[in-house]
């Protein structure tokens, strides 16, 4: 230890807690006199202007936090100790501290122990600051922070193998980290994406102190492949870690969710392209038809086939929004779920059928798209139950149900329903998935009910109207 008459430690700590915390330490510490900085832009000026033995920085400052003032101080002075000390006790904050260069990372109670900050601190000089202690410490309690990551955490030499790697290796790709250290993995990565990683590491001093990203596959101890992403912080000329930090994440199923998404999404637009295609030539034909038809005489029926055409033709913009952007509704408003059903219901050629609607609740939905939503399901149950069935719409706590006394539908196609292109008649198989990508439009969950006869669909998450309720 030294008598204090070296180079001051700069304490960052904001108000109130500053001058007491200052006082304790003074007491605590052997290693350096203590001065103080309430804000982050006081420490960097006694960076700029003094000899600085450490700094001791709070994670949450007026100015600026922990991690920006420990960036800009590696820009001053790449090699004083830096001790950052917070209440969070984030992995993350831990993670971003030892990509940019920290030397100890303190998590602390309410009030930060004076006698922990001073050991720590003590810590930190032993490691980088040799000189000052006469002895060199051990590897630190931040490294054993950090062994605790949900994230595979490696440091690489400059020529790219590896100096360290947390236990987390074992979790994710099944290696002890013995089989890591002073390896370069480049073996164990996907022949395709090698020069991807290869490139990541290359000409280490044209990218000092910035960060990289890549995405690759890496085999397992199993012999599968997972595929990771990596963002590498080049602290290279920084004497406490002399390194390329990389933080690494499995998003193996990230990966191939998006990549069936992808196929899925190509799949419904040329499916919704194709069937608008064909519905439209057609709807042309009506169209045309019925315009002839008026000039030869006056019918009351052309008037009927004509807004029976534009409502198609809207259906049909409608699926192609669906396919792709996800999204089809408008402004959302105070809406009548009977009134609503009653329209639904004056679009459905079912005049055996029966509807009962038993609400005169007010949700919160864009009218037009939950007429739609109805009218699919209410011709989905005539197709489905016959031209007797008996369809009932009723509220639930927090939504609606739409039922019908029909058959239901065979467990072992229940998951299937609301895919694009499922139909079990001469349906387009695209009634239901509509209704799925309506509901979630407007932020809906919807179920299909487990029963053993008839069919039920609940509609969950929805916003009801209590002024509107008559009940």
């Amino acid at each position: 230890m030294v008598d204090g008459s070296g180079p001051p430690t700069v304490l960052v700590a904001p108000e109130p807690d500053l001058d007491t915390l200052r006082d304790e330490l003074a007491e605590k510490t052997e290693v350096s006199s203590v001065e103080t900085a309430a804000h982050g832009a006081a420490a960097l000026e006694m960076l700029e202007d003094e000899a600085v033995g450490a700094v001791l920085s709070a994670a949450d400052l007026a100015d600026m936090d922990g991690i920006e003032l420990l960036q800009e101080a590696r820009r001053e002075r790449p090699t004083v100790p830096f001790v950052l000390f917070s209440r969070d006790g984030d992995e993350r904050l831990v993670s971003e501290a030892l990509s940019v260069g920290v030397t100890e990372y303190v998590p602390v109670e309410s009030n930060p122990d004076a006698a922990i900050l001073a050991d720590r601190l003590a810590d930190a000089l032993a490691r980088v600051r040799p000189d000052l202690t006469g002895e060199v410490g051990p590897a630190g309690r931040f490294e054993q922070l950090v062994e605790f990551s949900t994230d595979m955490l490696t440091i690489h030499r400059q020529d790219g193998t590896v100096r360290y790697v947390n236990p987390i290796i074992e979790d994710i790709m099944g290696y002890a980290p013995s089989e890591f250290v002073d390896q370069n993995p480049i073996d164990r990565i996907h022949p395709d994406d090698q020069d991807d990683v290869l490139a990541f590491f290359a000409d280490p001093n044209d990218w000092l102190g910035e960060r990289r990203r890549v995405t690759y596959r890496m085999q397992t101890a199993a012999g599968a492949w997972r595929t990771l992403e990596s963002v590498g912080h080049n602290r290279l000329k920084d004497p406490a870690l002399a390194g390329v930090i990389v933080n690494s994440r499995d998003v193996t199923e990230r990966e191939q969710y998006q990549r069936e998404l992808e196929r899925q999404n190509e799949r419904l637009e040329k499916f919704a392209s194709v069937v608008s295609h064909d519905l439209r030539n057609p709807l042309q034909v009506i169209r045309a038809r019925v315009e002839a038809a008026r000039a030869e005489s006056r019918s009351g029926h052309h008037d009927h086939i004509e807004d029976a055409v534009d409502r198609m033709e809207t259906l049909i913009d409608d699926v192609l929004t669906l396919a792709r952007d996800g999204r089809v509704i408008g402004d959302l408003g105070e809406t009548a779920l009977d009134d609503c059903a009653h329209a639904a219901w004056a679009h459905v050629d079912a005049p055996e059928a029966t509807l009962q609607c038993r609400t005169d609740y007010a949700i919160e939905a864009d009218a037009d798209r939950l007429v739609e939503l109805l009218q699919n399901l209410f011709s989905n149950a005539v197709r489905h139950a016959g031209p007797n069935v008996t369809i009932r719409l009723d509220v639930l706590d927090d939504g609606f149900y739409v039922e019908d006394d029909g058959p239901g539908i065979p467990p072992d196609e229940r998951d299937l329903v609301f895919e694009y292109g499922y139909t079990t008649g001469d349906g387009t198989g695209m009634g239901l998935a509509i209704v799925r990508e309506i509901a979630q439009a407007h932020g809906w969950d919807v179920t299909l009910a487990d029963r053993s006869d008839g069919t039920r669909f609940e509609f969950t998450g929805v916003t009801v109207c209590p002024e509107a309720n008559k009940v």
